[in-house]
Protein backbone atom coordinates (compact mmCIF):
# COMPACT_ATOMS: atom_id res chain seq x y z
CA UNK A 1 0.00 0.00 0.00
CA UNK A 2 2.88 2.60 0.85
CA UNK A 3 5.93 3.40 -0.27
CA UNK A 4 8.50 2.38 1.85
CA UNK A 5 10.79 5.59 2.38
CA UNK A 6 14.48 6.21 2.61
CA UNK A 7 15.76 9.64 4.81
CA UNK A 8 18.85 11.15 3.41
CA UNK A 9 20.40 13.95 5.33
CA UNK A 10 21.84 16.88 2.90
CA UNK A 11 23.83 19.03 3.86
CA UNK A 12 24.63 22.34 1.63
CA UNK A 13 26.74 24.98 1.33
CA UNK A 14 24.05 27.63 0.72
CA UNK A 15 20.54 27.31 0.91
CA UNK A 16 19.51 29.32 -2.02
CA UNK A 17 20.02 25.44 -3.86
CA UNK A 18 17.31 23.72 -1.60
CA UNK A 19 14.72 23.99 -4.51
CA UNK A 20 16.89 21.77 -7.03
CA UNK A 21 16.97 18.96 -4.40
CA UNK A 22 13.30 19.21 -4.71
CA UNK A 23 13.40 16.82 -7.86
CA UNK A 24 15.33 14.06 -6.01
CA UNK A 25 12.23 13.29 -3.22
CA UNK A 26 9.87 15.35 -0.83
CA UNK A 27 11.62 17.82 1.02
CA UNK A 28 10.82 17.33 4.62
CA UNK A 29 13.02 19.98 7.03
CA UNK A 30 15.25 22.46 6.06
CA UNK A 31 17.45 23.70 9.23
CA UNK A 32 18.73 27.27 8.58
CA UNK A 33 21.04 27.50 11.13
CA UNK A 34 23.07 24.92 10.32
CA UNK A 35 22.11 24.30 6.65
CA UNK A 36 20.92 20.70 6.22
CA UNK A 37 18.00 19.65 4.56
CA UNK A 38 16.15 16.45 5.26
CA UNK A 39 14.77 14.46 2.28
CA UNK A 40 13.07 11.42 1.91
CA UNK A 41 13.22 9.00 -1.29
CA UNK A 42 11.84 5.46 -2.13
CA UNK A 43 14.00 2.61 -1.22
CA UNK A 44 14.44 1.25 -4.61
CA UNK A 45 15.75 4.63 -5.76
CA UNK A 46 18.01 5.61 -2.86
CA UNK A 47 21.30 4.40 -4.04
CA UNK A 48 20.96 6.27 -7.65
CA UNK A 49 19.66 9.36 -5.63
CA UNK A 50 22.63 9.57 -3.03
CA UNK A 51 25.09 9.39 -6.08
CA UNK A 52 23.67 11.84 -8.01
CA UNK A 53 22.98 14.33 -4.88
CA UNK A 54 26.83 13.69 -3.71
CA UNK A 55 27.61 15.20 -7.49
CA UNK A 56 25.96 18.10 -7.07
CA UNK A 57 28.69 20.86 -6.57
CA UNK A 58 26.58 22.60 -3.59
CA UNK A 59 26.40 19.37 -1.44
CA UNK A 60 28.62 19.59 0.95
CA UNK A 61 28.24 16.16 3.07
CA UNK A 62 25.22 12.88 2.66
CA UNK A 63 23.84 11.07 5.18
CA UNK A 64 21.29 8.04 4.81
CA UNK A 65 18.89 8.00 8.03
CA UNK A 66 19.34 5.05 10.46
CA UNK A 67 15.44 5.16 11.18
CA UNK A 68 14.69 1.98 9.55
CA UNK A 69 17.07 -0.05 11.09
CA UNK A 70 16.41 0.97 14.52
CA UNK A 71 14.11 -1.25 16.60
CA UNK A 72 11.21 1.06 17.18
CA UNK A 73 9.21 -2.40 19.31
CA UNK A 74 9.57 -1.04 22.59
CA UNK A 75 6.68 -3.34 24.17
CA UNK A 76 9.18 -6.49 24.93
CA UNK A 77 12.08 -4.32 27.09
CA UNK A 78 12.54 -6.31 30.12
CA UNK A 79 15.26 -3.54 30.98
CA UNK A 80 12.49 -0.80 31.04
CA UNK A 81 10.45 -3.35 33.19
CA UNK A 82 13.05 -3.76 36.22
CA UNK A 83 13.70 0.00 36.15
CA UNK A 84 10.10 0.59 36.62
CA UNK A 85 9.93 -2.29 39.32
CA UNK A 86 12.70 -0.57 41.26
CA UNK A 87 11.36 3.40 41.00
CA UNK A 88 7.84 2.13 42.47
CA UNK A 89 9.40 0.12 45.55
Amino acid sequence: MYQQRQGLVVWVQSLKHVRHLRKYGHVQYVSKKMKYVVLYCNVDDANSVSEQIGRLNFVHNLEWSVRRELDLNFEDDTQLERTNEHLHT
